[in-house]
């Protein structure tokens, strides 16, 4: 497997692993009333720079760049009207989430408690199913289509962005 395919898809475990602690922190707001503030605000911070701003923009700056220019139109579809959108729904999603934080914060309402639920759980929801489909669909697709030259200079692009976070 080559190294940018490798770091992406162990980067969607543990976002994966995150989604499955910040559901049960929506359980437990949910069913005992129990909120810890601060946590979801760490959870929004971990979605803003691990899940979009290294993970997302990675892919969006190195493999679907390089998909678009290499593969075309087929990628370009895939790409400009899935995934992209799906990243631009999880930025809405997590934004949303941090506004309802900061307005349960002010007043405890069942509204707001419910934004909070809606907006952490639609998340939840959409992460899942899209690290499934470029997990399964197309980072497989990228592979197959990208010549030999293109996913060697990734895997050494990737080494350099991944330079940023260590």
């Amino acid at each position: 497997m080559s190294k940018i395919i490798e770091i992406l898809m162990n980067e969607h475990k543990e976002i994966v692993k995150f989604i499955a602690k910040l559901r049960s922190m929506c359980l437990d707001f949910m069913k005992y009333d129990k909120i810890d503030i601060a946590e979801f605000y760490a959870a929004v911070n971990f979605i803003k720079n691990y899940a979009d701003k290294r993970h997302h923009q990675k892919e969006e700056e190195l493999l679907f760049k390089a998909m678009t220019e290499y593969i075309g139109v087929k990628a370009e579809n895939i790409i400009k009207y899935g995934m992209l959108i799906e990243h631009d729904a999880a930025r809405y999603n997590v934004s949303s989430l941090e506004k309802a934080v900061a307005a349960y914060e002010k007043e405890r309402t069942d509204e707001n408690k419910l934004d909070i639920l809606c907006y952490a759980l639609s998340y939840c929801d959409l992460l899942i199913r899209h690290a499934y489909k470029e997990d399964n669909v197309v980072y497989p697709f990228g592979v197959k289509h990208l010549p030999k030259e293109v996913m060697d200079k990734l895997d050494i692009e990737v080494i350099e962005y991944e330079k940023k976070y260590q």
